[in-house]
């Protein structure tokens, strides 16, 4: 649903060899934990929301691959109104256990007031790696998904 683009790139995928240690974002939901984690593409603007993003890595090198995927969250304004920009939620570094493909990860971001502002909004999640965990040492490895248009807005009457 919430899911527009997204792409995860390996030192594999970067030369061009298939099956080795390839990537690939499997998901991004808004969800809305006043609702009951629904997915979403409105959302209030007094309420807080999640972004969970998925990702995995396949192949036969995947036994080997360590280090920490450093996570971030950002905002982009589509409408010229909202002023929810730049980075959201993030940097969080997940650690990661080389094992026999494919490898899964996920991660929630969790995005509470102030922060959600009324307006129209791309959300993008970068994938990053790090050998050491550092969100400033970061290796060709790099992925982001990107969100279908999400609306936060001042709602004035609410139904079920």
């Amino acid at each position: 649903m919430s899911l527009q683009s997204s792409a995860l790139q390996t030192p594999a995928t970067d030369f061009g060899i298939s099956g080795l240690l390839d990537g690939q974002v499997t998901g991004m939901d808004v969800l809305d934990p006043t609702e009951g984690n629904e997915r979403t593409t409105l959302l209030e603007v007094d309420d807080e929301f999640d972004v969970k993003v998925s990702w995995q890595l396949t192949g036969a090198a995947t036994p080997v691959v360590g280090g920490a995927w450093i996570v971030s969250l950002y905002s982009s304004n589509m409408d010229g109104v909202g002023a929810m920009t730049g980075l959201i939620a993030g940097p969080v570094a997940i650690p990661i256990t080389g094992a026999v493909s494919p490898l899964e990860f996920e991660h929630t971001f969790k995005v509470a007031p102030p922060k959600p502002k009324e307006g129209l909004y791309k959300l993008t999640a970068t994938i990053n790696h790090s050998p050491i965990a550092d969100p400033t040492k970061l290796t060709e490895m790099f992925g982001f998904a990107e969100s279908t248009p999400v609306d936060i807005r001042n709602t004035v009457v609410e139904s079920n």
